[in-house]
C-alpha cells in the first residue's frame, strides 16, 4: 500500500561541542526533488541558528515549531527542548554534553510515541554523557531499556553488515556476557532483521570465533564449543542458516563477501574490520526494535569541531538507511 504522508525524521543533534551539528546540517544542504520527507532537530533554536553561522553552512530555513501540526516541509523545523546555546567546539564539558541527551531523550520519546517515522541520532561521547540521570553505555543502551525491547547492534554498508553478540563492555567481561540463549536469541533476530528491514528472504549469517584459532581444539580455550556451537547446531536443524565459527583473524580478507551478516562477539572484533573496510560509509542501526534508529559510524570528532571539514556522508548513509528500513516496513513502493 502506497503511503501519502510526508516521512517525519527526526534528528538529535549530539554534543554540541562536536561535529553533529555541522554534519547534520551539511547532510541536508542539499534536497531531491521527491524528497519526501519533514525534518525536525532536538535542539535549542538559537543553538541552530549560531553554528550554522559560525560554520557558513546553507541549508533549508531554520524554523522553531511549538507542535507538530506547525511543521514545515520547505524547512528545517526545530523542535526546542532546551533553550542554552552555549558550545564551544572541542572543549570537554559535561554540562553542554548533557543537552544532547536532553535531545535524545525527547527525540525517542516522540519516536515512541509514533510522532516521528525514523530517528538519525548523532555521536555523544559516552564518558561525558553519562550522569545520575543518563547511567548508560550509549544510545542503544537506553533504547533497551526505554523501549524493553533487546535490539542487536548492527553496522551496516554497501559491502557488509556486522552484528555484535556483546557490545560495550570490557574485553575482561566479554564472556561471562555470553551464554548459549544469548547467542541463540542474538542469531535469531539477526536472521528476522534481515529478512524483514532489509529483504533478504534466506539470509546466510557467519559467526566469528570467541577464541584465536577458534580455540585450537581446546589448547586456546573451549568457550566456542561451549558457547556458540550448539546455538549454531539448534538454528541449522531444519536448514543451514548459520556458519561457523569462523577464527577472526583472517575472516576480513576475504571471506566476509559470501555472508549476509557476521556475527562478532565483541566491539572491536566487528567494529575494527567493519570501519576500515566501510569508514565514511557505515551506519550503526539499533536492529530489532519497534522504532527505527539509525546514526552515523564516527565520534563526536572534538578534533575536526568547528574547522568546517568533517564529512557528512555517513550521515546522508544513515538518513538513506532509515527511509528504506521505514520503507520495507511500511512497504511502499
Amino acid at each position: 500500500m502506497v503511503k501519502s504522508k510526508k516521512i517525519n525524521v527526526g534528528i538529535s543533534i549530539g554534543d554540541p561541542n562536536g561535529i553533529g551539528i555541522e554534519v547534520m546540517l551539511k547532510a541536508l544542504s542539499e534536497r531531491s526533488s521527491n524528497d519526501n520527507c519533514n525534518y525536525i532537530i532536538y535542539s535549542s533554536h538559537e543553538l541552530i541558528v549560531n553554528q550554522k553561522k559560525d560554520l557558513n553552512i546553507k541549508s533549508l530555513p531554520l524554523k522553531k515549531i511549538e507542535s507538530f501540526d506547525k511543521i514545515s516541509h520547505n524547512s528545517l523545523n526545530i523542535k526546542e527542548v532546551f533553550t542554552e546555546s552555549r558550545y564551544e567546539f572541542g572543549v570537554v564539558d559535561k554540562n553542554v554534553s548533557q543537552n544532547a541527551i536532553i535531545s535524545f531523550k525527547e527525540a525517542v520519546k516522540d519516536a515512541s510515541d509514533k510522532k516521528i517515522d525514523v530517528l538519525i541520532t548523532s555521536p555523544i561521547d559516552k564518558n561525558l554523557s553519562f550522569s545520575k540521570t543518563f547511567k548508560y553505555s550509549g544510545h542503544t543502551d537506553y533504547l533497551r531499556n526505554y523501549l524493553d525491547e533487546d535490539p542487536i547492534m548492527l553496522m551496516v554498508s554497501k559491502k557488509l553488515k556486522v552484528g555484535l553478540l556483546t557490545e560495550h563492555v570490557a574485553l575482561n567481561d566479554v564472556v561471562q556476557n555470553i551464554t548459549i540463549e544469548k547467542t541463540t536469541r542474538k542469531l535469531k533476530l539477526l536472521y528476522q532483521v534481515l529478512n524483514e528491514d532489509f529483504g533478504i528472504i534466506k539470509p546466510k549469517i557467519a559467526v566469528l570465533s570467541i577464541n584465536p584459532h577458534i580455540g585450537d581444539n581446546g589448547v586456546i580455550g573451549t568457550e566456542d564449543q561451549k558457547l556458540l556451537t550448539p546455538a549454531i547446531n539448534e538454528l541449522n536443524k531444519n536448514d543451514n542458516i548459520i556458519f561457523g565459527p569462523f577464527s577472526a583473524d583472517t575472516f576480513f580478507c576475504n571471506n566476509y563477501a559470501k555472508y549476509d551478516a557476521i556475527l562478532a562477539i565483541y566491539h572491536d572484533q566487528g567494529l575494527i574490520p567493519f570501519k576500515t573496510i566501510s569508514f565514511g560509509e557505515g551506519v550503526n542501526y539499533s536492529a530489532g526494535l519497534s522504532i527505527i534508529r539509525t546514526s552515523p559510524d564516527h565520534g563526536t570528532g572534538f578534533d575536526i569541531a568547528g574547522k568546517s571539514i568533517a564529512d557528512p556522508s555517513s550521515f546522508r548513509h544513515a538518513l538513506k538507511l532509515a527511509l528504506d528500513i521505514y520503507e520495507i516496513r511500511n512497504k511502499i513502493l
